[in-house]
């Protein structure tokens, strides 16, 4: 008889907790209204090439919301046209009002051709129900127009575009949440106010920080890692920058007469910098003041083609090695 009652007593609680859970699982009640989407924008090459974003307004009405998350209530779907496939999905960013009412969604695509989107088609955008939150989930469903997709081909047009899209967003959503403040303007631009509406619009829209970087204070930049070569075309074209004029023509004569143009018109420069180190010797015990005037001299003569770079950048590591040597060993 003990045993029984034990076991009686364990199916009522058993029946009881599961009665419970139950009913507090399906504690959410329906909105006031049906949940709606609205100023949709599809941009692509954002991050990379074929990329695409679809981005836009949503509103969940509650005048009351819910305790329960709206990201554990709600989800946004994006469904191919056979009206079953999903392709994408996101929850709500809780932010404002647990989620619910206004705010902002994205879907990111990495690669519109691996996530099956066609560029121009139209799709289905579904607010779907959590069957977890809601004893009875419903689907509302709202097709994607063809007239949404940019016009926009290169990274740089559709960057800017999604910045003034996003502007526009959170100007909206500053008349509808009066108690928080969004943007922040300045002689510079418009931007996300720090930090409510830079951590608002980077919950919301996956990436937005990188691909549209304008929006931020702190903004993130793509370093050039890509390896550089190095040529002489800069010192090339000093080098030949008279060849058309009269100096040029002069120039090749006195090189017909005695080498190069670049030997002959050389020493000039040096002779001038070895006359001022040396009256820098004779008047201050220092070569330093004859350095100084060196330097511009030197830059002249390579600027006018009158030395070659190699001298140009050896007379420069001179300089360094014997600053340094100053600096570091014989103050002393």
């Amino acid at each position: 008889m003990k045993k029984a009652f034990r076991i009686a007593v364990i199916l009522i609680l058993l029946i009881t907790g599961t009665a419970v859970m139950v009913q507090t699982v399906f504690a959410i009640s329906s909105p006031d209204s049906d949940p709606s989407v609205s100023n949709l924008h599809i941009n692509r090459h954002l991050l990379m090439t074929d990329d695409i974003l679809i981005y836009g307004d949503y509103d969940i009405p509650y005048a009351t919301p819910p305790d329960t998350f709206a990201d554990d209530a709600y989800i946004f779907k994006l469904i191919a046209s056979d009206n079953t496939t999903e392709l994408g999905a996101v929850t709500p960013f809780v932010f404002f009002d647990n989620g619910y009412n206004e705010g902002v969604f994205g879907l990111y695509f990495a690669n519109q051709t691996t996530a099956n989107i066609t560029w121009g088609n139209s799709y289905t955008l579904r607010i779907a129900q959590n069957p977890a939150s809601f004893a009875v989930p419903t689907e509302i469903d709202y097709t994607i127009p063809t007239n949404i997709y940019t016009s926009a081909t290169t990274n740089s047009t559709n960057r800017t575009e999604l910045a003034i899209n996003i502007i526009n967003a959170a100007n909206r959503l500053e008349q509808v949440h009066t108690s928080y403040t969004l943007l922040d303007g300045s002689a510079g631009g418009t931007v996300l106010y720090s930090p409510t509406g830079e951590t608002y619009f980077d919950g919301a829209i996956y990436g937005i920080r990188a691909m549209a970087p304008s929006l931020f204070m702190v903004q993130v930049l793509e370093y050039d890692t890509s390896y550089r070569t190095w040529t002489t075309d800069y010192s090339d074209n000093q080098t030949e920058r008279f060849d058309a004029t009269f100096i040029g023509a002069s120039e090749n004569v006195t090189a017909t007469q005695f080498g190069t143009t670049q030997s002959i018109f050389g020493f000039i420069p040096l002779v001038i910098c070895f006359g001022a180190v040396i009256i820098s010797l004779m008047k201050f015990r220092r070569a330093e003041p004859g350095f100084i005037v060196c330097a511009p001299i030197i830059i002249w003569g390579f600027l006018s083609g009158w030395i070659p770079g190699a001298l140009f950048a050896t007379a420069f590591q001179a300089m360094g090695i014997y600053l340094s040597f100053v600096w570091f060993y014989s103050r002393g």
